[in-house]
């Protein structure tokens, strides 16, 4: 069978009226109304509980009903009992109740006790009037109830009596207790008699004085003579212990160190509804024998009503022992103090100290008097060192700290990076031992006194230490600290040089290592290594001096003694141009003039010495003309080595010149040799005139010559002498083959007189030639010349053949020799014309064809239609011959090279251009540069090199152009060649593609997100007009203008900032680009570092609340972006994503809501995240403070109504709750309920109204609490207060 649900009705057949409860049921005299209601108001005296519920299936459910009139009368109801899942047609249990209601003679404005009805009472009190334990009392006994908190607090109870009736009456109260001389009874009725008007009522007043913590009992009768009315009266005591306690019964400091204080608190706690006194008993907080004691703040006082109070427990030991205390705490009105166990121990710091010398020996350290440390006698650098031994005989560790102090004293130097202590502090643990370094290293002589080391053991004692140690200095002798090496000249290879030793003695009693730690240097040089000088030897040192310049030197030269101390030498000497000089500067040049073959002249030159330094040298002519460096010619003196004297020692130089032939003119130096170093001191010049005639050749060669033709050759007299001559050639000696014109005349002084000669064969012949052909000159020797030719037959007519080439390019052909002979032919063809050229000889086998190649390589452009012209001619052995003529074309050069470069912008590159000289004289080219694509230059294009260059004969040289480009261009240049005298000229092209520069530097930027960073650059413009650049930057974060302009031939300072949002290390690229100074590119590295924390958020409520702030920061992302929120604590709750909108340069502000519900008391701590991928992270420290619950309300609640009081879980687990009210006047529809975790539960309260006549407000709590909450050791409760309203009426 299913479970039942009940509902159970009531409907009163007949009105009723309220009236009080029958005291006496012997008399009771009815009354009759007409209706149920009071005031007007309807109502049923009866009442069922529980009124509605469930009814399990086979079990018996028992219900109480309650009559409670409010007047005289009888009265009837039903019970009707709605079940609603009943069978159909089924009907529940309807019950019939009667009641009659009386008046009594008396009516007690007293409130009901369940002592009695509930079985509060202990059977084994005994009853009234000293009746046995288990007595039956009298049902009608009606129980007034005292209690107090403490022993000796009085309590008062008054209530009101009320005579109904319509006649006065006396009342009696009379005790019914054994009289006990031994005791004092506890209750006492202030009104212990009395009389009541009729209608009228009467204040009864009995007072409660507690004795002890039992239940007392009183039995007492209230009398009203006149209507023989007796009614019993039970009066209950019960004093309870105040509720006063200490959060823990016994405290220990553990360990405190020897006069210092150590403070506790611990925590008095009145449960109680009303305050106490309490103060401390002096004497529990001390031992018998003084040796230790507790000074506890506050020592008296009051204790509010459910309070907490802290009481701060001082130690401070003054013994290394063991202490004990009990601690009295005497509360007023509680039966037994509060006690407190406190235990303690002192203690101190054990420390020993032990000094160990570089020996081995070890002294122990006194920390009562000062102890001395003598270093002795140590070497300056030199490190003296001694352990100091820190041991710990204690029970627990200790710090350490040294402290070194330099006592005043006039002869003391201060030790101050001279004596060393490490470690400077430290700790020591318990039966641990620490070794310090203590050393002493003088970096100079000094004698050390009055220096104190302190050593301070923490909390413990202070060891003084007075230190002493002279630096002395190595004994090692120099034997010079300074040296000049006076004025020397400026050295030169082969030179002698200046030089000294420097002598190193070891005076000292032990080996010394010396190290020269100066390196050698061009002009101060010494070959000196480490060494070991053994005591009472010496090291010698070589320096010598090399001076390279006329200027004053000066070097320090550092040797290091030991590895410890250092010692200089310092060499200085002054370098001195070589001044030899010709004492009269007139005589600079010494002109002999023009001189006759067979003369004489001296010339005296005075000389002088105008250097620093002495001079010893040798005088030496060379002189390059031929003529004379004939023995006899030139003559001088002095010959041997002469030495001059600084600063204006003099000699004299005479030069002798006695010409034998003609000279011309010439120029001759006499210098000065010394050492290996030459020097002019004059130069001589003249010349002696004479006769001076030659031929350009002395031969002729014509080569072959057809028979019967003719061949010309010029030949060149020239008179490079001073005298004119006549000539004339003897012409008897040419025969018929040849012929000469002139064939005399006079040839002035530095004339060509041209000859052509003519071959004119008369008969073939191999070999005709004319030998010495004579030439006579008027007061001259003769001139020889040789005349060579070969004739032969009339060769076949051939083509001729064309050549056609650059100039200074070759051109090959092959000529087709054939050989139908039987004979080998040896050939050794004859070419006329110097642009042909091809091998000296060729074998031509007999009966076959030979290939000889010709090679046309002009060396000279052809002019405009004119040809170069020649011909080759091959004699044959039978006589004959072949002959080829020669025609040639050279055209303009085509470029040496073309040359293809790529060049980085802003980039300055050198191009070497190879320039060939084809002469084998020297040729000057003159460079012109020139832009083929335009006629100018752009100004942000440079393009240059020399104006000239000059080549040597056969050779090449390198021409170096220098370019450079701005921005991005592709010019095509010639640079051209040309030697202005012959017009020939030579050429290069050049093709430059001027591509994206390169980096020209790295910025680097680093600064923590969202804040600003800026740099400037400076951009310079070279030009002669006013640019203007703009920026770009491929990393978002970077801000830049768009724009800067920048004056001509100034500097612009360009400023960007670096404003970044997100954490992290960033590469790119800054560009800056100008129409006219092209592109400049910079690398930049950019760095975000970590913020620091936001503003703090600070919350502070009690547990089951909760309490809202606002974080709020700055989005600097320029597009609109979510931020998500997180909280790394259960007890905060943030939304989890906050959107944000697009921000200006300043930013806009974005609130996140934080609440804050605490799940435990006490403190707690939190970070909250705020992330976006554009806008970065923000962290937000949170720190939150839980108290305990604060009641509430009150809560309102009117007569026969509920209220809804919400409750919330705020602990992370589902918790049973129980819900209890302190008044009877109100009910809670559930005594208790498991919430589920973070969820609300609406708690039913009802009020049932005020029985009494008083409409008077009442006042009631509500508890709610569980078993156990997180970070309390109780437990946790939360109030609601409660006001029950009763209207006017009811």
């Amino acid at each position: 069978m299913d479970d039942r649900s009940t509902v159970v009705d009531m409907e009163a057949s007949r009105p009723v009226t309220a009236g009080p409860l029958l005291v006496n049921s012997e008399d009771v005299r009815p009354s009759s109304v007409d209706s149920y209601s009071v005031a007007g108001v309807p109502y049923a005296p009866f009442s069922i509980t529980p009124e509605n519920g469930t009814v399990a299936a086979g079990k018996i459910l028992s219900l109480c009903i309650k009559f409670s009139p409010l007047d005289v009368n009888d009265y009837e109801a039903r019970l009707i009992c709605s079940i609603p899942n009943l069978e159909p047609g089924a009907h529940g249990p309807v019950i019939g109740v009667r009641a009659r209601s009386l008046m009594p003679y008396c009516h007690f404005e007293l409130e009901d006790s369940d002592y009695l009805r509930t079985a509060r009472r202990n059977l084994e009190l005994p009853g009234p009037g000293g009746l046995p334990a288990g007595t039956t009392l009298d049902p009608n006994t009606r129980v007034i109830e005292f209690k107090t908190v403490g022993v000796g607090v009085k309590c008062r109870k008054q209530f009101s009596i009320i005579n109904p009736t319509n006649q006065n009456y006396t009342y009696q109260w009379t005790c019914r207790d054994l009289p006990n001389s031994k005791k004092i009874s506890e209750f006492t009725c202030l009104t212990s008699h009395g009389s009541i008007s009729s209608g009228k009522k009467s204040d009864i007043l009995f007072e409660f004085v507690s004795s002890s913590l039992n239940l007392v009992e009183s039995f007492w009768k209230f009398e009203i003579p006149e209507q023989n009315i007796v009614l019993p009266f039970l009066l209950v005591g019960q004093a309870n212990d105040p509720s006063i306690a200490f959060d823990r019964s016994h405290l220990n400091f553990r360990c405190v160190l020897i006069e210092h204080k150590s403070v506790e608190t611990i925590t008095m706690t009145n449960e109680e509804s009303e305050a106490f006194e309490f103060s401390f008993d002096e004497a529990s907080c001390q031992l018998a024998s003084f040796t230790a004691q507790l000074v506890i703040k506050p020592k008296q006082g009051i204790i509010q009503p459910k309070s907490r109070l802290p009481v701060e427990i001082h130690f401070s030991p003054k013994l290394e022992k063991e202490v004990n205390f009990n601690i009295v705490c005497n509360v007023k009105r509680k039966t037994f103090p509060l006690t407190l166990n406190v235990k303690a121990e002192g203690f101190s710091m054990n420390s020993l100290v032990l000094c160990e010398d570089s020996s081995g020996i070890k002294k122990e350290m006194s920390n009562i008097s000062t102890n001395t440390i003598k270093f002795g006698h140590v070497e300056i650098n030199e490190k003296a060192v001694q352990n100091i031994s820190i041991l710990n005989l204690g029970k627990f560790s200790f710090d350490y700290a040294w402290e070194l102090k330099d006592q005043a004293s006039s002869t003391v130097s201060s030790p101050h990076g001279t004596v060393f202590i490490s470690p400077q502090s430290g700790s020591v643990g318990q039966g641990e031992n620490v070794t310090c370094l203590l050393s002493f290293l003088p970096p100079r002589m000094m004698t050390l006194r009055n220096c104190e080391l302190l050593l301070r053991i923490a909390h413990g004692p202070t060891y003084s230490m007075q230190l002493q140690g002279v630096g002395i200095l190595p004994g090692i002798h120099f034997s010079f600290v300074n040296y000049n090496f006076g004025a020397s000249f400026v050295y030169h290879p082969g030179m002698p040089t200046r030089s000294t030793v420097l002598k190193l003695t070891n005076n000292d009693s032990k080996n010394i290592s010396v190290e020269c730690i100066s390196a050698p240097n061009v002009w101060l040089h010494h070959n000196f290594e480490a060494v070991v000088i053994a005591p009472h030897q010496s090291h010698d040192v070589t320096f010598t001096f090399y001076p390279r310049e006329p200027i004053r030197y000066k070097e320090t030269v550092t040797f290091e003694i030991n590895g410890l101390s250092r010692q200089t030498v310092e060499f200085v000497g002054q370098g001195a141009e070589m001044k030899v000089e010709i004492a009269d500067a007139r005589q600079k040049v010494v002109k002999y003039g023009a001189l006759r073959v067979g003369s004489t002249l001296k010339k005296v030159v005075p000389i002088v010495n105008n250097s620093l330094a002495p001079v010893t040298f040798r005088l030496s002519l060379n002189p390059t003309s031929a003529a004379l460096q004939e023995p006899g010619v030139v003559k001088f003196t002095p010959t041997e080595d002469i030495t001059l004297q600084p600063k204006g020692g003099t000699t004299k130089v005479e030069v002798t010149i006695s010409p034998k032939s003609r000279i011309t003119h010439f120029t001759e130096e006499v210098q000065l040799e010394c050492a290996g170093v030459y020097q002019t001191l004059f130069i001589i010049t003249g010349s002696c005139q004479g006769m001076e005639i030659a031929l350009n050749a002395d031969s002729v060669p014509f080569g072959a010559v057809v028979l019967k033709s003719s061949s010309s050759r010029q030949l060149v007299m020239t008179n490079s002498g001073d005298i004119g001559a006549r000539f004339k050639w003897d012409v008897s000696h040419l025969g018929p083959h040849f012929s000469i014109s002139p064939t005399d005349g006079y040839i002035s002084s530095g004339m060509e007189v041209m000859f052509d000669v003519v071959f004119h064969p008369q008969e073939i012949s191999a070999d005709i030639r004319i030998d010495n052909l004579t030439c006579q000159i008027e007061g001259g020797n003769p001139l020889k010349l040789v005349i060579t030719g070969t004739c032969v037959g009339i060769p076949p007519m051939k083509e001729i053949c064309h050549f056609s080439t650059s100039v200074r390019q070759k051109e090959t052909r092959n000529l087709q020799l054939a050989n139908h002979t039987n004979l080998a032919w040896n050939l050794r063809p004859i070419i006329d014309g110097e642009q042909w050229r091809g091998p000296e000889a060729i074998h031509v086998p007999p009966q076959t064809t030979k290939t000889y190649e010709l090679t046309y390589h002009p060396l000279t452009m052809t002019l405009e239609g004119k040809k170069h012209t020649g011909s080759i001619f091959f004699p044959l052995p039978d006589g004959t011959g072949l002959m080829f003529n020669l025609s040639g074309t050279a055209e303009p050069p085509k470029p040496n090279e073309k040359i293809n470069r790529d060049v980085p912008c802003k980039t300055t590159y050198t191009e070497m251009l190879r320039v060939q000289n084809w002469l084998k004289k020297p040729q000057r080219f003159r460079a012109k540069i020139e832009n083929v694509r335009s006629d100018k230059f752009d100004q942000s294009l440079t393009i240059k090199g020399l104006d000239y260059i000059d080549v040597p004969g056969l050779s090449t040289k390198d021409y170096k152009l220098v370019f450079h480009a701005l921005k991005e261009c592709q010019p095509q240049i010639k640079v051209t060649f040309t030697n202005e005298q012959t017009s020939e000229y030579q050429y290069f092209e050049l093709y430059f593609r001027a591509i994206r520069p390169g980096v020209i530097s790295s910025v680097q930027l680093s600064t923590p997100i969202r804040q600003s960073k800026q740099h400037t650059l400076m951009l310079e413009n070279p030009l002669n007009n006013a640019v203007t650049f703009s920026a770009s930057c491929n990393i978002p974060e970077i801000q830049i203008p768009s724009q800067l302009s920048v004056p001509a031939l100034s500097e612009g300072a360009f400023t960007f900032e670096f404003f970044p949002l997100k954490v992290g290390t960033t590469q790119g690229k800054l560009e800056f680009s100008s129409t006219d100074l092209g592109l400049y590119i910079y690398d930049l590295e950019a760095k975000a570092t970590p913020a620091g924390p936001e503003r703090a958020l600070h919350f502070k409520t009690c547990l089951g609340t909760s309490q809202t702030l606002y974080a709020k920061f700055l989005n600097y992302t320029k597009h609109k972006t979510d931020y998500t929120c997180k909280v790394d604590h259960s007890d905060y709750h943030v939304d989890k994503s906050i959107a944000a909108t697009s921000a200006p340069i300043s930013g806009t502000e974005v609130s996140v809501e934080v609440t804050y519900e605490p799940s435990c008391v006490g403190e707690s701590q939190a970070n909250l995240t705020a992330s976006s991928p554009l806008g970065g992270d923000y962290s937000f420290p949170i720190f939150g403070v839980c108290t305990l619950p604060k009641p509430q309300g009150p809560f309102t609640i009117k007569s026969g109504s509920s209220v809804n009081i919400t409750f919330r879980n705020v602990f992370g687990q589902t918790t049973a709750y129980t819900f209890q009210v302190d008044n009877p006047l109100f009910h809670v529809a559930k005594p208790s309920e498991n919430i589920r975790a973070h969820k609300e539960y609406r708690i039913i309260v009802g009020f049932d109204g005020n029985d009494g006549p008083s409409k008077a407000p009442v006042m009631g709590k509500l508890t709610v609490s569980c078993a156990h909450s997180a970070g309390s050791t109780g437990a946790t409760q939360w109030v609601y207060y409660l006001k029950g309203v009763t209207p006017d009426g009811k």
